[in-house]
């Protein structure tokens, strides 16, 4: 049965501009309200390429048409306007080859752990963050009013972190040791009000300078008193930013608020890496339409999926679906996504939904498409087949050695020659020469095999026969020939 046409791409809403991040067609975008903009940044159009550069993973430029010039960065923002985020697209079939299947890895990421556990590790979690946070980074709060705050969530558990580091590149900090959920570079101490609005995602935290923001891009701070203990890091700026939120709610924890560290303290702040991927993610949970006919299983058709239970989660149960239920959702989705802009109509109805792909699993899956990662992926699918043709060859010089050594023994010696071990791991004799598994000591294997044990019984079992030298013709064996001798 045929699928309907898919519903024309509705209009940019009053109020609004659409950013549009496919790379060829228009489905996949985001609907950003103006005054949102223009709250978090100076430079409207600046904002537009951070926010492509956060979820793409690819640093690119914003037009007005596809095939135009660039829009100036401090040009001012069309009302109902489309524009574009460009950039070079990797091949998408390469792309594809070495992309992450994300529901493997969220079957074999989830956690599960006892109360006692993990109220021991949220602890030393809150503590490794007040030795270097000292208060609430943005609203100075004691830490008694706060709690240690995962940027990356705790429940996506270790693999998933890993693969986030792995996929970006960064030459501006030290990734080789940013390897568990729990570093402390992958949290915040935040107090409770703070805490309950990033862990919703409703705000984030923009860290500059970066690839394509400057501190002075950024609207000034929100000023308040400061303690002795705290203070402003130097040229840098960790600002708190709203996404969503009525006038009311952004009183409680101001915008463009920016955060101060423990003086004299040697302990790493916030990955900017991290702190770009939660802003990319928390961009499409709010603004974004149509990034399911970019994923899982309509890409990728073939792709075998997981069908064994997840483990119950420190986090948002999703329910477990087959790939039918998953297609036929996805599907639907892509005809009809046309949620509210920063209503949070679209992700209510995720959640009523089901769906499987949330905000953190479309930008992983445009990281993991960016060229540095495709390009690691591709090394170490070609060093896994290279470790495993080496590892056959051992296996086969050590056949012939072993093979060489029988013959040697039934030559008329009388004794077993001890083959050398493989240099990795080795199989039983038994089971390359066809027999059942029996202690072997090393007469073994005779001058001559006997025909029959003492008394005319038939000849033990694990009596290893000796292979003749050449074949009935007078040909030597193949390798393939012997082993089957």
């Amino acid at each position: 049965m045929e699928l309907p046409p898919a519903a024309a791409t509705p209009g940019v809403a009053s109020g609004h501009i659409r950013l549009i991040l496919s790379h060829s067609t228009d489905m996949f975008y985001l609907e950003i309200p103006i005054p949102v903009i223009r709250s978090n940044c100076l430079r409207p159009i600046k904002y537009l390429r951070f926010l492509g550069w956060c979820i793409m993973g690819i640093l690119g430029t914003v037009k007005s048409d596809r095939a135009g010039e660039d829009v100036a960065d401090n040009a001012l923002l069309q009302n109902q306007a489309n524009y574009f985020y460009v950039y070079d697209a990797p091949d998408d079939d390469a792309a594809l080859q070495y992309a992450v299947d994300l529901d493997v890895i969220k079957a074999s990421s989830h956690l599960s752990a006892s109360d006692s556990s993990v109220k021991s590790r949220k602890a030393a979690f809150k503590d490794s963050l007040v030795q270097r946070d000292a208060l609430c980074m943005f609203t100075s709060k004691p830490p008694l009013f706060c709690e240690g705050t995962h940027i990356i969530p705790y429940h996506k558990g270790d693999e998933w972190f890993d693969l986030i580091v792995k996929n970006r590149p960064a030459p501006d900090e030290d990734k080789s040791t940013l390897t568990a959920v729990d570093d402390a570079r992958n949290g915040m101490l935040l107090g409770v009000e703070a805490h309950i609005v990033t862990e919703s995602r409703q705000v984030v935290v923009l860290k500059t300078p970066n690839f394509v923001l400057g501190v002075d891009d950024i609207p000034p701070r929100h000023d308040r008193a400061l303690d002795d203990e705290v203070k402003y890091p130097d040229a840098l700026r960790y600002t708190l930013q709203w996404l969503q939120g009525s006038a009311r709610e952004q009183a409680v924890v101001p915008n463009n608020s920016d955060a101060t560290f423990r003086k004299y303290t040697h302990i790493p702040k916030p990955s900017p890496l991290l702190l770009h991927y939660n802003y990319g993610a928390a961009a499409v949970k709010w603004w974004g339409h149509g990034a399911n006919s970019h994923l899982g299983i309509l890409n990728r058709p073939t792709m075998p999926r997981p069908n064994v239970p997840v483990p119950s989660a420190m986090g948002p149960i999703r329910t477990e679906r087959s790939g039918a239920q998953l297609e036929t959702s996805i599907q639907k989705r892509t005809m009809g996504n046309v949620g509210g802009s920063g209503s949070g109509h679209k992700d209510r109805e995720a959640a009523q939904e089901g769906e499987v792909m949330d905000p953190d699993d479309i930008v992983m899956f445009f990281w993991s498409r960016n060229p540095a990662a495709v390009e690691r992926r591709k090394r170490e699918a070609e060093d896994r087949k290279r470790e495993e043709e080496e590892h056959a060859y051992r296996m086969e010089r050590w056949r012939e050695g072993a093979m060489a050594a029988c013959e040697r023994a039934g030559g008329g010696t009388g004794d077993w020659v001890k083959p050398s071990a493989p240099p990795t791991r080795r199989p039983s004799f038994s089971t390359w020469h066809g027999r059942d598994p029996a202690p072997r000591s090393p007469s073994t294997c005779p001058s001559s095999p006997p025909t029959s044990a003492p008394g005319g019984a038939a000849a033990p079992r694990n009596v290893i026969e000796p292979v003749p030298a050449h074949r009935p013709d007078g040909g030597s064996w193949s390798l393939g020939e012997r082993a089957r001798v």
